[in-house]
């Protein structure tokens, strides 16, 4: 797909013809169509007050695009307006593949109109993707590639930024077509501040393949004379914000995985505090007056609205004449579900349509058939509310006390585990309307759920409820807490993983400003940025968590327990194999024994086919299996390690299963490390005619891998002892590394003939 880049409020040009383009079509338009007419006075009026003419603009454009065989197929200009604060000039062009309308090379640039600084670049090239995976750049070289592109074309900002050092080298890529993103922040007065930036990206074969500059110089930043210490903004941060305990499911679980929540004190680092005067902040930099406590929608259990049979439809509507106001409506249509999505409870959906009306046309609710509970209710409106209207006369704590009152009669025996806390109430733009919205989330024994919620939304005019949704979720609570870390263990351990930062950060635009912007889409408003601390947690390539009950840090991913500090194996030191064997231990393929990762022991099957899976998987983790998936060999149960990667060779065909048995923990024999690489190179069908081949081995005769011993060894993949194969000899972790780092070059090879972009 090729990268193109177009910008809102951009008007297109074709030539030295300006083209008045509606900026709400702006991003529709197609790079490559070529647009002809009059000059427009508007347009011209956009351009002519900026310091850069068009011509000017493009020469400096022109010397990021190589060779004089590219097409120019656009221009376009942008005003400054409220999201990018500099004008800019933008040019597209494009190389064709010969008597093909296919596009093979592309190129976007766009510079500052007043200053001439490169802003923004983009570049494609199909040939890209035909990297050899032994070519591919390292991080760091991609790294250096990075600072030297911005050094040379925008060495103004160059020194005026520094590389982000919060996040940390993704793991060696198992594919040649990986893209490395750097982040370089603004620096002012030594200090970073984020909200500005360079970003650029770079491709495995080591060229910068996009650029963007986000950054106002008209900012105004506020430099306290004097400030607290990072060690007193650490100790007010640590009394304000101590780790509290929730469940989580891992994002990853599937089937009855996601029905067992994990006891858990994730980052507890989300309040900044005010580097001036101490104060505590929230994201947005408001002042928290204190860590409110999660309140009750009610303080006990409440009787269900209905018991005994399910519901009937004629019950369900009487429910629902009885508690909404429907009157007008007619019922439209009945559908009752046994077990619905939410928490699979048996309930009726029922839709009503009120005819010949210009206020609502239809409403929509569904009741629990088993306790009368009401999930959802909604009411479609055809006139919207009034953007701006007036402030409503309704406190923060009247909308709360409606919203609890509304659960506790419509929902009644899920109120007592719906709590109200700090980040439940929020003034929200919901579509093309201006609604209030109350959320609430679920507590279990005082602890926040992994899922339930609900939400009440109100019209801010006359109170009304257009919007309620309860929704408990599916998974189960043990009845108890069980045993875990105190907060103060917890607040260890988290602390031990940050660092105290000062940092400059965006304040947020006024109501004024923000109306304004509604109004006056080009109005640029005045900014400014506030001197904070914030805590930052030890970078990971996952978000992770401190599992509450063993002490571990997990993978919020896949919930798998993950290693934050890798310790380097001691003895691989001018070991000829030491960087395919680094490959193998950076996947946890590999694990260390003594600090030593011991090159010549074997590798066994199981250690193999997990490292064979990630890369399958590219570099991810394979799926987490439900507990209904019956295990394929009887020694690889639910509990091994190796499960989920057997289960999903299995899947893939990179195993079979002939055999009850696997024998995960024994040492792979070279045939069969052949047959599994040939297998995952997708050339299982084709092994099996070995009769087709012929081979120099004299020892595979008899081998019932010998098809694909002869592919492995034809490819150079696995190597032989020259004319012997040894198929029954067991494989070091050297030689399984370095047959698994020729299996990842041969793998680029397979779709695209190799070659080296220019």
């Amino acid at each position: 797909m090729k990268p193109w880049l177009y910008r809102s409020s951009a008007i297109l040009l074709s030539g030295s013809l300006l083209i008045p383009v509606p900026a709400s079509h702006a991003n529709a338009i197609q790079a490559s169509q070529s647009v002809s007419s009059q000059g427009n006075p508007v347009a011209l009026a956009a351009a002519k007050d900026v310091k850069l003419s068009k011509d000017a603009a493009l020469a400096i454009a022109k010397r990021m695009v190589p060779g004089n065989d590219m097409e120019l197929k656009s221009v376009s200009f942008r005003s400054a307006d409220t999201w990018r604060s500099f004008p800019e000039w933008s040019f597209s062009w494009e190389k064709k593949v010969p008597d093909k309308n296919e596009v093979q090379v592309y190129f976007s640039v766009s510079v500052h109109a007043n200053s001439g600084e490169l802003t923004s670049y983009s570049h494609h090239d199909q040939n890209s993707s035909k990297l050899p995976y032994a070519n591919r750049v390292s991080y760091e070289d991609a790294r250096k590639a990075a600072e030297q592109f911005l050094k040379s074309n925008n060495p103004g900002k160059a020194a005026k930024t520094t590389p982000d050092m919060d996040t940390i080298p993704p793991k060696t890529p198992l594919h040649a077509d990986s893209i490395y993103i750097f982040r370089f922040s603004r620096v002012e007065d030594g200090i970073r501040f984020p909200d500005n930036n360079v970003e650029i990206s770079v491709n495995g074969a080591g060229k910068i393949i996009n650029y963007s500059l986000m950054w106002n110089e008209e900012i105004q930043f506020d430099r306290p004379s004097k400030t607290i210490s990072a060690e007193d903004a650490k100790e007010i941060m640590r009394e304000k914000t101590p780790p509290s305990l929730s469940y989580l499911i891992p994002w990853d679980a599937q089937g009855d995985q996601r029905n067992k929540p994990v006891l858990a004190y994730t980052n507890p680092f989300s309040i900044l505090i005010d580097a001036k005067n101490g104060d505590v902040l929230d994201g947005l930099l408001a002042p928290i007056d204190g860590v409110n406590e999660p309140i009750p929608v009610s303080s006990k259990r409440l009787p269900a609205r209905h018991t005994g049979k399910n519901l009937t439809q004629e019950e369900a509507v009487k429910i629902a004449s009885q508690l909404f106001p429907l009157a007008g409506f007619e019922l439209r249509s009945a559908q009752y579900s046994e077990s619905d999505y939410r928490g699979n409870r048996p309930v009726w959906d029922l839709s009503y349509e009120k005819k010949d009306s210009d206020d609502y046309d239809y409403a929509h609710l569904s009741i629990d058939a088993s306790t009368g509970d009401i999930y959802n209710f909604s009411k479609k409106q055809i006139k919207q509310l009034e953007k701006d209207t007036a402030s409503s006369k309704r406190t923060a704590e009247e909308y709360r006390e409606k919203a609890m009152e509304t659960i506790r009669k419509w929902s009644p025996t899920l109120a007592h585990e719906l709590y109200w806390n700090e980040h439940s109430e929020t003034k929200a733009k919901l579509g093309s309307t201006e609604e209030y919205l109350v959320t609430f989330q679920r507590y279990v024994n005082g602890i926040k759920a992994a899922s339930g919620s609900s939400a009440v939304s109100f019209d801010p005019t006359t109170g009304e409820i257009l919007y309620y949704n309860a929704d408990i979720g599916k998974e189960t609570y043990p009845a108890q807490i069980p045993d875990h870390l105190s907060a103060e263990e917890a607040s260890e351990a988290w602390w031990k993983e940050a660092e105290i930062e000062p940092v400059f950060m965006l304040e947020q635009l006024t109501p004024e400003d923000q109306k304004k912007i509604r109004q006056q889409p080009a109005f640029i408003p005045s900014r400014s940025a506030k001197l904070v601390y914030r805590a930052n947690s030890t970078v990971f390539d996952e978000p992770y968590f401190l599992d509450a009950v063993s002490g571990e840090w997990r993978s919020q991913a896949s919930g798998k327990p993950v290693v934050l500090h890798r310790i380097d194996p001691v003895d691989l030191d001018g070991h000829p194999a030491a960087k395919e064997l680094l490959l193998m231990y950076e996947y946890d393929a590999l694990s260390l024994e003594d600090g030593k990762l011991l090159p010549d022991k074997t590798i066994t099957r199981g250690e193999m086919i997990e490292m064979l899976m990630i890369s399958i998987n590219r570099g991810r983790y394979f799926p987490i299996y439900s507990s209904e998936r019956e295990a394929s060999f009887s020694d690889v149960s639910k509990q091994s390690r190796y499960f989920s990667a057997v289960e999903n060779a299995v899947d893939s065909g990179l195993l079979d299963k002939q055999s009850s048995k696997l024998n995960p923990d024994e040492a792979i024999t070279r045939e069969e490390l052949a047959d599994m690489i040939v297998r995952a190179l997708g050339y299982k069908n084709l092994a099996q005619y070995s009769n087709m081949f012929q081979s120099d081995l004299t020892d595979i005769a008899n081998s019932p891998k010998r098809g694909s011993i002869i592919i492995a060894t034809t490819l150079g993949i696995v190597p032989t002892d020259k004319q012997a194969f040894r198929p029954q000899a067991t494989v070091s972790r050297a030689d399984a590394a370095i047959a698994f780092s020729r299996f990842l070059e041969k793998r680029s090879e397979q779709d695209t003939q190799p070659s080296v972009p220019r």
